[in-house]
């Protein structure tokens, strides 16, 4: 999105020395996999993942609790998809890739971050080696999930996420 944006100097820093794919599954919304579609990836997304059609909950004895259609059967334009997350983390390194290359740095986790003098930040990077350094950026994205760094070092009161105890078992049919 940002290099179809005009933006091509980007740079992604991901802890882990090498990408695998992980092997869980995931829900694009529709909203999603409108974005996706926009930027040419709608074909590769219909190919790995499955249209999903309706959502349903089932309590442990496999009686229905509640069920409504999802994607083009809840009447959006675009669908839903229940992808494997590991064939979806690869298409997008992939594109990456070819869009910018070189911008993905592995074995680089970011630790904090801050204002910098004369606008933008300064962003503190950990290589896989432990020497830190620091990155100036215009802008900083911290998309690294649940237990972020960056959300903790941002807000430090607010602690980890609190598990509700419940657990959630996912099928496709």
């Amino acid at each position: 999105s940002l290099h179809a944006a005009g933006i091509s100097d980007v740079t992604i820093h991901e802890s882990v020395t090498e990408l695998r794919p992980l092997v869980v599954g995931i829900n694009l919304l529709p909203h999603a996999v409108r974005e996706l579609t926009e930027l040419g990836l709608g074909k590769e997304l219909a190919q790995l993942g499955v249209a999903t059609s309706r959502l349903s909950y089932f309590n442990r004895f496999g009686q229905k609790i509640w069920s409504e259609p999802r994607g083009i059967d809840a009447g959006y334009r675009w669908p839903q998809y229940s992808i494997h997350r590991g064939e979806l983390q690869m298409l997008l390194r992939d594109t990456v890739e070819r869009v910018l290359p070189g911008s993905i740095r592995l074995g680089s986790a970011v630790q904090s971050s801050r204002p910098a003098a004369g606008g933008g930040a300064e962003v503190v990077v950990r290589a896989e080696s432990g020497t830190e350094s620091i990155v100036r950026a215009d802008v900083v994205v911290g998309a690294d999930g649940i237990h972020s760094t960056l959300r903790a070092h941002r807000y430090p009161r607010e602690g980890d996420p609190v598990w509700n105890g419940l657990m959630l078992w996912r099928g496709t049919a």
